[in-house]
């Protein structure tokens, strides 16, 4: 038997709660609310409708009323006695007209009568009444909502020409302060994990400082040359303040490894942290997941940052955009392979982020200042077929589709071209930078001009290890990337895939045509030296009879050594190391290499880049 106040829940045709305000005395008809209504409207509705949709399944009377407002009227300050009291002398006389307080027309006759009486508005009725029929139709239901005030865990938004939080202590002659908007939110992040990276021991006010000498100058970039023009803040210079940078410290749960919150002692093992996840994990069951294994495919894309990056080599001297190449297992999200690259979208570069899928993540983090554990990135894998962007596999050179002889030749690797793909990933990349669509120019921003390769590299592998361990996939129940690619290993096995790491990685790297000359073997104006070249007496060969042409494999990345493919041997390398004259480009890319200055070129012979195609397999020669 249904009852006034009950609850019924819907599931069909779509889901909603309602409540019986009122029931006809023959049991032939009854009014009900939508208690998630933002109007007063009551349905009328038969009686023999609602049995017949709880016995179909429809709908169900909920046990309990999670809207009821039971309080003990102790513990009820005099404030919200007041206010209710107010409200219910309003509405009283209304709702105890039944059924015609449920009638639209009767209803707002009686309202337009009680809003003369007592000098309320409309609207204001109205919220009593939905109020009322909400939660149980009794005077509680009337009790002020102040325990919502306040926001408690939200991050209020900043209006212009206002200063959120207290005021300042210095009183005026501090000035007004600054908002600390997503944009210096940013900047904190980067601050903190740029300090964090080359100090061996986090200071909250070394990075404070770090950050207002880097980030709050004022800086432009000359488009012609690429300089990086600084100009000091000013003494009126609007800052951050140290209180400021500690508050959102503590408060932003993506910090680095190193940075303890304040209170929290030593910095603990970075590991997930379930308060960091909305909500706790779902069972890692099959009828839980989504269908698939690890490994079945990697998808490829390549995204522009939006921030410009400088010279190792001269920090004035802006390089342009970086290019995140990423790789993602379709099955759980995990960002298996990554690579950062300069210049436009590049199919070569695109297949160092696949290499570094093979790659010791221990080792290649570790180089960037990174200190993590095996498990915290666990892909050693290639998959058995690999997504790619189709924006990014047209930028391959010759157009076939997506298809790379190299990949299918070497690895059994089918490559498809593909319009979309998982992209759970960018968000987490986003709260740090705001991605562009690539070519996209973009506008200027804070971080432009002070950080280099290597620097932007750190902070979007703390993105990854943050987006693999920490963030929940809402398709999977919650359960992070690392979750899911640990369960599906152990429990769906893969089509994962293992080689030598210094195979996949020489067999996927571009390849150009150096020269062999009298000083070595030069390439991108830099100069390098091999054993097999030594044994050989190459150098005094080409000093006797000329220079000739070679094939090396290289890292636009990082130049500092190269591998020199044999002919006789198609797949067997050779590490040629940058020679000691070419010091000054030790730890640079292609593209500063080529922004140095340069006296004259002593090579007439220029140097050319090829697709990097190898076409089978054979050994490693050091």
């Amino acid at each position: 038997m249904l009852l006034r106040n009950d609850l019924l829940h819907y599931t069909h045709p779509s889901p909603r709660t309602v409540r019986i305000l009122w029931i006809a005395p023959e049991q032939s008809h009854a009014y009900v609310f939508d208690v998630a209504a933002r109007s007063a409207d009551v349905e009328l509705i038969q009686l023999s409708v609602l049995h017949a949709d709880i016995r179909a399944g429809r709908a169900s009377v909920l046990p309990a009323d999670p809207y009821l407002m039971v309080v003990s009227q102790d513990l009820l300050p005099a404030k919200h006695l007041q206010l209710r009291a107010r409200a219910w002398e309003i509405i009283e006389p209304l709702v105890a007209l039944e059924p015609g307080i449920y009638e639209a027309r009767q209803r707002g006759q009686l309202i337009a009568r009680a809003t003369g009486a007592h000098g309320v508005s409309h609207p204001t009725i109205y919220r009593y009444l939905r109020r009322y029929w909400q939660r149980g139709q009794t005077p509680n239901a009337l009790l002020p909502d102040y325990c919502n005030s306040g926001g408690k865990g939200k991050v209020r938004q900043a209006s212009a020409g206002v200063k959120r939080g207290r005021p300042r202590k210095n009183g005026a002659d501090a000035g007004p302060g600054l908002n600390a908007d997503e944009e210096i939110r940013r900047t904190f992040r980067v601050a903190i994990a740029r300090y964090a990276a080359g100090h061996a021991k986090f200071s909250r006010l070394g990075a404070y400082e770090q950050m207002l000498d880097e980030f709050f100058v004022e800086r432009r970039i000359d488009e012609p040359s690429g300089r990086v023009l600084t100009t000091p803040a000013g003494r009126s210079a609007v800052l951050p303040t140290f209180g400021q940078f500690n508050y959102w410290l503590d408060h932003d749960d993506d910090r680095p490894p190193e940075v303890a919150r304040r209170g929290d002692g030593a910095g603990a093992p970075w590991a997930p942290a379930p308060a960091s996840v909305a909500g706790q994990p779902a069972a890692l069951t099959p009828q839980a997941l989504p269908p698939g294994r690890p490994g079945a495919g990697f998808y490829l894309d390549a995204v522009c940052a939006e921030v410009r990056l400088v010279s190792r080599a001269d920090r004035r001297q802006s390089v342009g955009r970086p290019r995140i190449y990423l790789a993602v297992d379709s099955f759980s999200r995990l960002v298996t392979g990554v690579y950062i690259g300069l210049g436009p979208a590049s199919w070569p570069q695109a297949m160092l982020a696949l290499a570094n899928c093979g790659a010791d993540k221990q080792r290649y983090s570790q180089q960037f200042g990174r200190r993590i554990e095996a498990a915290q990135w666990p892909c050693r894998h290639l998959p058995e077929t690999l997504f790619a962007n189709a924006a990014l596999a047209a930028a391959r050179d010759g157009g076939e589709g997506g298809m790379d002889p190299a990949l299918l030749n070497n690895f059994n690797l089918r490559c498809v071209a593909v319009d979309d793909g998982p992209g759970d990933w960018k968000a987490v990349l986003e709260k740090r930078f705001r991605l562009l669509a690539p070519d996209d120019e973009g506008a200027p921003c804070r971080l432009d001009g002070v950080l280099d390769l290597e620097q932007f590299t750190r902070i979007v592998i703390d993105c990854i290890l943050y987006y693999n361990n920490r963030h929940p996939l809402r398709h999977a129940g919650n359960a992070t990337p690392r979750q899911l690619w640990d369960w599906g290993v152990a429990h769906r096995g893969g089509g994962l895939k293992t080689y030598p790491e210094h195979l996949i990685r020489c067999s996927l790297m571009p390849v150009a045509v150096a020269q062999v000359g009298a000083d070595g073997i030069r390439l991108f104006e830099s100069t390098y030296t091999c054993a097999r070249a030594i044994h050989e007496r190459w150098f005094d060969r080409a000093r006797l009879r000329g220079h000739w042409s070679v094939k090396v494999a290289y890292d636009p990345s990082n130049l500092d050594m190269v591998y020199l493919l044999d002919p006789a041997a198609p797949m067997q390398f050779h590490a040629c190391h940058l020679d000691d004259a070419c010091a000054a480009q030790r730890h640079l890319s292609a593209e500063e290499i080529a922004r140095l200055p340069r006296e004259a070129a002593s090579m007439s012979a220029p140097v050319s880049t090829t697709r990097s195609n190898a076409p089978a397999l054979a050994s490693f020669a050091g």
